[in-house]
């Protein structure tokens, strides 16, 4: 009489906990992202010029394609993603014309400020359906 004799193994692939790796990451983006705006404000004590400079510096956008790049977005995604930044910076200005002028007439820093974050909003608004209407999104 032949045994069949049944042979089994069991293959444990160890990979990196991906979950725990991508928290860390996320935090370390978050720490970056809050040192850059720790910086901006220090460096406004001494000199409000040297800050515009750094805060005009488009650093956000350029950790956003980083990041997106690292976690496997393709080349063409982050070449859509740069050419909208482009179209809606437009609407991003609104905020710093909007806030002197106010500051100027009198207007103190917060209701200016709100204004200004308003005005911002209602011209993404507008920028995103003219980008929509004619094409213009990445």
């Amino acid at each position: 009489m032949a045994r069949h004799s049944k042979l089994t193994a069991k293959v444990v692939f160890l990979l990196p906990n991906t979950n725990r790796m991508s928290w860390a990451f996320d935090v370390g983006k978050i720490g970056l992202t809050a040192l850059i705006i720790f910086a901006v404000v220090q460096v406004s004590e001494r000199s409000t010029l040297l800050a515009a400079v750094l805060a005009s510096v488009p650093i956000v956008s350029v950790l956003a394609m980083m990041w997106m790049n690292h976690e496997g977005q393709s080349a063409e995604e982050i070449s859509g993603f740069a050419k909208d930044i482009v179209w809606l910076l437009l609407p991003s200005l609104l905020m710093f014309i909007v806030i002197p002028v106010l500051i100027e007439r009198g207007w103190e820093f917060y209701p200016a400020l709100g204004v200004g974050l308003m005005t911002t909003i209602v011209g993404y608004f507008l920028m995103v359906q003219i980008m929509e209407k004619y094409g213009l999104t990445g």
